[in-house]
């Protein structure tokens, strides 16, 4: 709620379907979502191909480099995103169709992805786990919107100290967007309590957020998550609680 309005909001069922036939290079994958809103959409669509162990090519409608945020709930600490109104940070196309390349090898992963359009945007991923416990990532997006270039710069870093998950990333959109946030995680068996810190610039306004979540799993399949945010964008103070049961099957 943010004043004196309060808003409710069943948030999203979402099916995934994946197919990978034994003994085969090929695969493929389909993701359908559906909001509270009443509208439906397939998120992911897409046909890879396994060149080798290290190299992999993906056509279709695939899911940005950008972000160490997860549109999946199962792979989040926290309900909501850390962006305004609990939107993603990075950009607002979180898929596109086209076509990406995929190397990993060791310690290095490198990744392109370009749309399938005559004027299409491109992005570049590398990321980088030869230190114990720590993998520093970078993701660079031009994208060619109407107004012209919009570019993205998005460093991540994630450093696992015990039962302590450290997260940490930093954004900066051309004139729209320079924040920066920071995670905690804490697992302690079938119980992960995280607080999360987000501070920067949303255009030409100040922007804060803090949420604290706990998730608990009740058996393999099933687990409950908590959340308790707090933003702030342009002296705007809006506070959020947020429930979520996640059947994974």
């Amino acid at each position: 709620y943010s004043g004196q309005d309060r808003v409710s909001d069943l948030v999203e069922y979402e099916i995934g379907l994946s197919f990978t036939p034994a003994e085969s290079q090929w695969s493929a994958v389909a993701e359908l979502s559906y909001t509270g809103a009443g509208d439906s959409a397939f998120e992911t669509v897409a046909v890879s191909y396994q060149y080798s162990d290290a190299l992999s090519f993906t056509a279709g409608q695939v899911y940005t480099y950008m972000g160490l945020e997860s549109v999946d709930a199962p792979n989040n600490s926290f309900i909501s995103f850390a962006g305004a109104g609990g939107t993603m940070l990075y950009n607002d196309t979180t898929f596109a169709e086209g076509l990406c390349a995929d190397y990993s090898a060791g310690d290095i992963t490198l990744g392109v992805w370009g749309e399938a359009s005559a004027n299409g945007s491109f992005e570049y991923y590398a990321a980088y786990s030869g230190i114990e416990n720590l993998t520093l990532s970078a993701a660079i997006a031009d994208n060619r919107i109407s107004a012209g270039f919009e570019d993205v710069v998005n460093i991540m870093a994630v450093y696992e100290l015990g039962d302590f998950t450290i997260s940490a990333e930093d954004v900066d959109v051309d004139n729209i967007l320079d924040v920066s946030a920071v995670s905690v995680a804490y697992g302690m068996g079938d119980t992960t309590f995280a607080v999360r810190l987000v501070d920067g610039e949303s255009g030409a306004d100040d922007y804060e957020k803090v949420s604290i979540a706990a998730f608990h799993s009740l058996s393999d399949n099933v687990a409950v998550g908590v959340e308790y945010s707090d933003e702030e964008l342009a002296g705007d103070d809006t506070t959020g609680i947020g429930v979520e049961l996640l059947y994974v099957f």
